[in-house]
């Protein structure tokens, strides 16, 4: 816009430079003219001297004078000299004359003024257009530079070309920055390993489901937990183990590939989270088996004892996010629980899933600074008088309204934690003192130990320290650990067990009899003690195939050098079946139930 400036500068110029020319060539003739009449006159004057007053008009002279100078006044000033007061010697005599400039000055005015307002008109309807141009011209400039993309096409303006120019090429250059941005964001979201969202991209998402103004709307949260990758690292390298997790990826794609608007997400070391709309219990019933049936094929090709496992639970707007991570956990330890490869769901929030991370946190440091930790234990009846007695320990945490806090929830927040390790060693420290100051040396106690122990190393030195402290109370220590556990970390499994046989103590498999699989664990490791599942007893009575099958673990068992107990005796029938098959002993409500560690002197006959 500045370079129309000099523009306008110019026609302005050249407009008063026409009206000057307009005014000063009229005059200039003008003048010329009356000059050539003064010559004229000159070389005409006796003639007019001796003829006046005739010879004056024709001359065109105004005044004369022989006698006498004529006044200055002049008529005609603006012709300047020809327009003055004329001296001429004549025969030695001065004559003195004007010259009547009338008909000049009307000719000049006759021919200026038409000439300078046509001018004036003429420059006026140029300078109009050129304003309307110019002002076009910088309206069409402002809208270029507010809008580029929308200017009027196919005008040839320079500086709006450069404009454009500028403004394509800033365009270019801000679109390749927002790609740049959006690829970091992309990356800062996303796991470099799997490719899935990252634990900050599902926190995201999360809460924006959660925040959802929609009250009525829902969505399912489902974890696979990759519980073989420890396993695999150690025993075939870290690459075999990415090789792993990012088979499990697949095969999650692959069961949720038809679910729109699914999401998945890696959001810790092993866990792959997937985020999709609808109702949790119909997805669970669907995604479930199916992937239970992708892993179990994946853990056979592999010889895995265990591919992964899966828990689901409900979301809903309004919840808080560690609510719903808390379910997630909690469906996880259930599934873990059961057979390989399995899948749980948990759907309803009682009041201690209305806590917070941060308040879980707290209520624990509470709990293991305070000692908040209630210790019960229930005997078994033993029908070998070379068995000691046998007595389960079990933890409860009580709450502030007089009851106890679910089992499964606190394991699941400890695991969550990170605070399983300073539980474990709490609860063992408290059950060393009560075993101490126990008048009952004819007694073995046994303490449950989870799935997290086997997975720390430091955890088992301090075990294998504290038990090599006090020989005598290690002697009576049987350590417990689930069957379908020590399938899924056999190799684990066979280094604490060797640890605990080192150190004295004994070692007892719980929950046993899932399966066929069940006699192969028995001869790799032979444990002291078999503990059959409570749900074997359960089905005892009205399944003779269930009746061999105990026979067969029983006769096995014995044969190793192990005592069998049965867990979960809750009728007289089934204690006189089990009776009948020769066992070693039974553990149940009709045996005796849990009691309080503190009080406890023995098992009442």
């Amino acid at each position: 816009m500045r370079e129309t400036r000099p523009f306008g500068q110019a026609l302005l110029l050249s407009g008063f430079t026409l009206l000057l020319l307009s005014i000063i060539l009229p005059w200039w003739v003008s003048y010329n003219m009356l000059e050539q009449q003064v010559e004229r006159i000159d070389n005409q004057l006796p003639h007019i001297v001796a003829t006046q007053p005739e010879a004056l008009l024709l001359a065109g002279i105004a005044e004369l004078s022989s006698e006498r100078p004529l006044s200055n006044h002049s008529h005609a000033w603006w012709f300047g000299k020809p327009a003055a007061n004329q001296q001429h010697s004549l025969e030695q005599a001065p004559v003195f004359y004007r010259l009547d400039t009338r008909a000049a000055t009307r000719q000049w005015g006759l021919i200026s003024i038409p000439l300078a307002v046509l001018t004036l008109i003429l420059f006026a309807v140029f300078y109009r257009r050129w304003h309307q141009y110019e002002l076009h011209q910088r309206r069409y400039l402002q809208a270029v530079l507010l809008d580029a993309d929308n200017a009027e096409p196919g005008r040839y303006h320079p500086v709006a070309q450069d404009i454009i120019k500028l403004h394509q090429s800033h365009s270019h250059q801000l679109e390749k920055i927002q790609q740049q941005l959006s690829s970091a964001q992309e990356q800062s979201y996303q796991d470099s390993l799997t490719h899935l969202g990252n634990r900050f991209a599902f926190r995201r998402d999360l809460s924006l489901f959660l925040n959802e103004e929609n009250q009525l709307a829902t969505a399912t949260l489902m974890i696979v937990r990759a519980s073989a990758l420890a396993d695999i690292n150690t025993r075939d390298g870290f690459q075999a183990g990415d090789q792993y997790l990012q088979d499990i990826v697949k095969l999650v794609r692959k069961a949720i590939q038809s679910e729109l608007g699914a999401h998945a997400y890696r959001i810790s070391g092993t866990d792959i989270a997937v985020l999709t709309k609808g109702q949790c219990e119909p997805l669970a019933q669907q995604l479930g088996p199916l992937l239970n049936q992708e892993l179990h094929h994946y853990q056979h090709v592999h010889e895995l004892g265990c591919a992964a496992y899966i828990g689901f639970t409900q979301l809903l707007p309004g919840q808080l996010a560690e609510q719903v991570l808390i379910r997630a956990d909690l469906a996880l330890a259930q599934a873990q629980r059961e057979e390989p490869n399995s899948w749980s769901m948990v759907i309803k929030q009682n009041d201690d899933e209305n806590m917070g991370e941060s308040q879980w946190r707290q209520r624990l440091q509470s709990m293991l600074a305070n000692n908040h930790i209630l210790l019960q234990v229930q005997p078994a009846q033993v029908y070998k008088s070379a068995m000691l007695g046998y007595n389960e320990i079990y933890t409860r945490f009580p709450n502030d309204k007089g009851g106890t806090y679910q089992a499964g929830t606190v394991f699941a927040m400890l695991q969550r934690l990170g605070m399983s390790m300073l539980f474990e060693q709490k609860i063992i420290d408290m059950i060393l003192q009560q075993i101490e100051s126990k008048p009952l040396s004819a007694q073995r106690w046994a303490i449950n130990l989870t799935p997290a122990s086997l997975q720390q190393s430091s955890f088992l030195i301090w075990l294998e320290r504290v038990l090599m402290r006090n020989r005598e109370i290690t002697s009576k220590l049987v350590f417990e650990l689930d069957e379908q556990v020590l399938q899924h970390q056999l190799v684990a499994g066979k280094r604490l067990l060797d640890l605990i046989r080192r150190c004295g103590a004994r070692f007892a498999v719980s929950r046993f009899g899932h399966g066929y699989g069940s006699f192969r664990l028995l001869k790799e490791i032979k444990p002291d003690y078999v503990k059959l599942d409570g749900q074997l007893v359960r089905q005892l009575q009205q399944d003779s195939s269930n009746q061999q099958f105990v026979r067969m673990i029983v006769d096995l068992a014995q044969r190793l050098g192990s005592y069998v107990i049965a867990e979960g005796v809750e009728t007289l029938e089934q204690k006189q079946l089990l009776e009948s098959m020769h066992i070693d002993g039974v553990q149940g409500y009709l045996i005796a139930k849990p009691s309080d560690f503190d009080s406890f002197t023995g098992l009442m006959t």
